[in-house]
């Protein structure tokens, strides 16, 4: 048999997908309205268990194989001649939980790696019980719904053993960048498994390949769209998607059969590759010019694109597959490979290779650190002390001890490019956006009036055009010859394109789109729309070409684009009012140790990784473009936005409820989950600070915030005009403050002086440790309110100022008459609650 490896690949890919059809099916196996003769035949691929035939999913697998058998058979040559073949891709795919001496060898490959990704023997009692819970009652068993993996970090065996404890469950619906997609506790109505059975199989008819490559990896991300809300099972992996295990086992099917070919067998026979850029933030804030508006947005992109291009290049280099990738978002990536010495020497050159890439090209402002550690069958099943957290954490550590010293080889190879200066002396053109100088045998760029441009600026600002006016972004392993005039980027060199095309650049070459078979991967980023299309029709598709969607924090870019922050700034109902840049940097707290320490040992398997890692791409790179939409988009724009940090800017008052949406989205997508908060700062700027500026000093605020302490809880806080405040216990009841107290004052009701005195004696109260060490404070402030208050008529006015005076001065706990839990002293929140509505009140005037 040709292509024995893609064979195995892809019999790994479909070998639970009878889970999906058999929810869909309205009868058992004898009275299933989809399976034929042949695959109720229940000796041919289910095993036997105390005399009954179990695990009998393995039909539909069988049926969904047979359903389409002119699309298997021109991939898989004569594959369907013989049904008693062992290695025939039916037997292969529905045959995994057979007894090891029914399988081939290569179908023990299969049932090895189903069981590794899911880390448990398929063949124990507690796999069976999850088989007879699925048969006890079938109405029962269609009912129900994929429970969340946020939702069970940091739990206990007691709580996640816990039977009157209410899940959260997922929709049963194709994967949507809408809040309708979220893990919810409560549902109305059943699973509907046939609509979406349906809809699967409408658009696996528009998938038009006759190679192994390009139909395996367009059915992976078909598979990624449609089955990331179906649960692996309904007992042990209720938590991990089918699309997740699906994806696992064939990564781990193609690492055991090169293993097996290589014939070294290596006692740890898989490798964990993981990476990290360094750099990524400064890099993007190294813009000083009033046009970096023009620049970011392709700055960020660029990066996107450069951590993409690493992994595509490895994976081009180990001669891997997609699903090999556990996890590639926000400038990190881990990846799955076998543990040959063909290999090893294959990942060195190829990390040789993209280190000296990446000096050539960015020197030292960025550096990827690349390593590997070996990974055992004993840490997939936890077994012999063994488990992958600790192999996880193991992979961490050696990483980030290779971040400690970058650029060793390159100091090695070339010592003088680092320490001798480069002086090019008075007259240097620099760069207008960045400022860097322009080398004297290097060539300077002009983009309509902005110029001198070194080449790295004008790349990318094309690149933040072709982002507002393409439809798909097409990546090739070459260049495309008759796409020249579209300007592809070449990240690093690496002979790997980026094209961002119009859907009628494909059809206009779709007959050329054919020679390229395996080599063209066509991605929509968010799909249509952010409602994750991006198969498309067949007067688009081009037979043998990949087609896939990924997550892209930040692609849509408001219709009439952006050139200055001073529009974003300046696009208010009342032109008098106060403008400011609002710099928002955020992300998830205590992120690493989550990864590290928050699955249970027992419960670390490499689908559940994979599951955790997904889940913060999904929100990070895709949803976040659904509450940047929803709130502001002409007043921000989101700059960054992946893995787990958010780098957004706009009008001050806009990013201050971007952030608070994020705060609250991400708690409900966690399912409450304490485990999850999320920190950050604004910088509130004037609209031509500089931009690398304005992100320090948000770098300073978000450090505040992951410092702050509010009664006894660190982190989850926002911190703005040097205040955390955090987000359950203090800022909820500041805001509302604030609102009064502007409500008050637009009626005016509230004297103009309250404001002032109220900021005059915070600032003489020399408060420190948040005591008042000033104590005449609180007599001063008396006086200053009593008065105010015998001049006031209104009676929500008088209750404010009262509140004030007793607040601060008896210091209970409450703020505006709500009550608060904080470390603050009572005049601290007031007095900034004071300063938030002087900034709304404020006029440009």
């Amino acid at each position: 048999m040709d292509n024995i490896r893609e064979h195995i690949y892809l019999a790994a890919l479909l070998h639970d997908i009878g889970k999906f059809y058999q929810r869909a099916d309205t009868g058992s196996v004898q009275s299933s309205h989809f399976l034929n003769d042949h695959c109720k035949e229940e000796r041919l691929f289910c095993p036997q268990s105390f005399g009954k035939y179990t695990h009998k999913h393995v039909l539909w697998t069988a049926q969904f194989i047979e359903d389409n058998k002119p699309v298997f058979q021109n991939l898989v040559k004569n594959a369907f001649d013989d049904f008693t073949d062992k290695n025939n891709l039916i037997n292969l795919a529905a045959g995994h939980h057979l007894p090891m001496d029914q399988l081939s060898d290569l179908g023990k490959i299969i049932k090895e790696a189903d069981s590794f990704s899911s880390g448990m023997d398929r063949d124990s009692e507690i796999a069976l019980k999850d088989d007879q819970d699925e048969y006890a009652n079938w109405n029962s068993f269609k009912k129900k719904r994929m429970t969340s993996i946020l939702e069970k970090v940091n739990l206990n065996k007691a709580q996640l053993e816990d039977k009157n404890h209410s899940w959260y469950r997922l929709p049963v619906c194709p994967i949507s960048l809408d809040i309708n997609y979220f893990p919810n506790s409560v549902f109305v109505e059943d699973p509907d498994y046939i609509t979406l059975w349906k809809q699967f199989i409408n658009e696996f008819k528009f998938i038009q390949a006759n190679t192994y490559h390009a139909f395996s990896e367009t059915f992976l991300n078909l598979l990624f769209k449609y089955t990331t809300c179906i649960p692996s099972s309904t007992v042990n992996l209720s938590d991990v998607s089918l699309y997740d295990h699906l994806k696992t086992t064939a990564a781990l099917a193609v690492c055991l059969y090169d293993v097996q070919q290589s014939k070294e067998n290596p006692e740890d026979p898989f490798l964990l590759i993981g990476a990290d850029f360094s750099g990524i933030q400064p890099y993007i804030y190294q813009i000083v010019s009033k046009y970096a508006g023009k620049n970011l947005k392709g700055r960020s992109f660029y990066l996107r694109i450069l951590s993409d291009v690493v992994v595509r290049f490895i994976l081009k280099e180990l001669q891997l597959f997609q699903a090999n990738i556990i996890y590639n978002s926000g400038g990190g990536f881990y990846m799955l490979a076998p543990n040959t010495t063909n290999i090893k020497n294959r990942l060195a050159n190829a990390v040789s290779i993209i280190e000296e890439s990446l000096f050539k090209t960015h020197g030292v402002s960025l550096f990827v650190a690349i390593d590997s550690i070996p990974l055992s069958k004993n840490a997939l099943m936890h077994k012999n002390d063994e488990n992958l957290r600790t192999v996880w954490k193991s992979l961490f550590d050696k990483r980030d001890k290779k971040k400690s010293c970058k650029f060793v080889s390159q100091i090695e190879n070339n010592y003088n490019s680092f320490f001798n200066p480069i002086m090019y002396g008075v007259g240097v053109e620099r760069d207008i956006i960045t400022g860097e100088e322009i080398g004297l045998n290097e060539k300077s760029y002009k983009e309509g009036e902005l110029g001198p441009l070194n080449k790295s600026s004008f790349v990318q600002i094309q690149l933040g055009k072709s982002l507002r006016e393409s439809d798909v972004m097409v990546v090739s392993n070459g260049q495309i010859s008759y796409w020249k005039d579209k300007n592809p980027i070449e990240p690093l060199g690496l002979d790997i394109y980026y094209y961002f095309l119009k859907r009628k650049d494909l059809e206009e070459r779709r007959e050329q789109l054919r020679v390229s078979a395996d080599k063209i991967s066509v991605i929509t980023l968010n799909g249509k729309g952010g409602n994750c299309d991006f198969i498309g029709d067949t007067n688009v598709n081009s037979i043998n070409n990949i087609y896939g969607l990924e997550f892209y924090g930040g692609n849509e870019i408001e219709e009439k684009g952006l050139s200055t922050f001073e529009e974003m700034c300046n696009k208010h109902e009342s032109e008098d009012a106060f403008k400011r840049l609002g710099v928002l940097r955020m992300d998830v707290d205590n992120l690493g140790n989550i990864f590290q320490k928050g699955i249970l040992p027992e419960l670390s398997t490499l689908s559940r990784y994979a599951a955790l890692s997904r889940s913060f791409d999904y929100f990070f790179s895709g949803y976040l473009n659904t509450i940047w939409r929803k709130i502001a988009p002409a007043q921000s724009f989101i700059i960054y936005s992946g893995g787990d940090d958010v780098f957004i800017v706009g009008s001050w008052e806009i990013v201050i409820k971007i952030a608070k949406r994020v705060c609250l989205d991400f708690r409900k997508f966690a399912c409450n989950n304490p485990a999850f908060s999320i920190s950050g700062g604004i910088a509130i700027v004037p609209a031509k600070f500089p931009i690398m500026k304005g992100a320090e000093e948000s770098a300073i605020e978000e450090d505040n915030s992951k410092h702050h302490l509010c009664e006894g809880v660190k982190k989850n806080s926002i911190s703005f005009m040097d205040t955390p405040l955090n987000w359950d216990d203090e800022f909820p009841v500041v805001e509302e403050l604030k609102d009064n107290i502007v409500k008050l004052s637009e009626r005016e009701l509230l004297p103009k002086s309250f404001i002032a005195k109220v900021l005059a004696h915070a600032e003489n109260a020399k408060i420190k440790n948040h005591k008042i060490t000033v104590l005449k404070t609180y007599w001063m402030l008396t006086y200053d309110l009593s008065r105010m208050l015998d001049r006031v008529k209104d009676s929500e006015v008088k209750l404010l100022i009262n509140n004030c005076n007793t607040e601060i001065c008896k210091k209970i706990e409450t703020i505006g008459g709500k009550p608060v839990k904080s470390n603050y002293h009572p005049l601290e929140l007031w007095a900034f609650a004071c300063r938030w509505a002087e900034l709304e009140i404020r006029t440009n005037k």
